[in-house]
């Protein structure tokens, strides 16, 4: 397979997690004497976003790779 192919495949999984991550973030909800859905939360969005990063990072080295 060609480099840029393996970081399109890279970079649509990363796009896959950051779109789970943040229907996590938006989804989780708690209740009781400890409540940790506030830190779920913070975690989801901030993995949400490094996913996202990359995605965007390895899709422009897609682009980037020279097509022989």
């Amino acid at each position: 397979m060609e480099k840029g192919v393996i970081l399109k495949v890279i970079s649509i999984v990363f796009t896959l997690i950051t779109i789970l991550a943040i229907a996590c973030a938006i989804t989780g909800s708690g209740s009781g004497f400890l409540d940790l859905s506030n830190i779920a939360r913070a975690v989801c969005i901030g993995v949400a976003v490094i996913c996202g990063i990359l995605a965007f990072v390895t899709w422009k080295c897609s682009k980037a790779t020279p097509h022989n």
